[in-house]
């Protein structure tokens, strides 16, 4: 159950209240409240979920401090294999990784790609971002991404 940060309603909740609206005019109106989180907001939620800090984020993930920084405030959009690396760092699961993904504007993960096949597999098997890359090459995929620099 996701928690908006903005004003603290559950999506369940907020589920409930569309349902429950008497015309659309009410539905939206709860949904106006209620805006889509972003990215950022996502990743951030996340991290203090697993008791993250941003430098144990860059750290495991091996993306670039100031670039990870603005990525964190929103003035970066990260490219998918960027999220990815985001998501597997932070052990989430297909669903999650699924919605960090649309949240960042990019494409799901699609079971009929190879490429994406290995990522589904491995985070529902719960890889790390290491063993995820060593599926890519066993497959003779892309990596996620190049040895010494994660």
């Amino acid at each position: 159950m996701a928690v908006n940060p903005h004003n603290k309603i559950t999506t369940s909740r907020l589920l409930t209240l569309i349902r429950g609206a008497s015309s659309f005019r009410e539905a939206v109106a709860y949904h106006e409240a209620s805006p889509d989180p972003h990215f950022h907001e996502a990743v951030y939620e996340l991290m203090s979920r697993k008791g993250l800090q941003a430098q144990d984020m860059i750290r495991k993930t091996g993306i670039e401090r100031s670039y990870f920084y603005h990525i964190l405030n929103g003035t970066k959009r990260p490219g998918r294999n960027m999220v990815l690396r985001i998501g597997f760092c932070l052990r989430v699961s297909l669903t999650e990784m699924n919605r960090l993904l649309r949240l960042a504007g990019l494409s799901e993960l699609y079971a009929r790609r190879r490429w994406d096949a290995a990522m589904i597999y491995a985070l529902t098997h719960q890889y790390t971002m290491e063993e995820a890359n060593n599926l890519l090459a066993e497959a003779g995929e892309e990596p996620l991404y190049t040895e010494g620099k994660p």
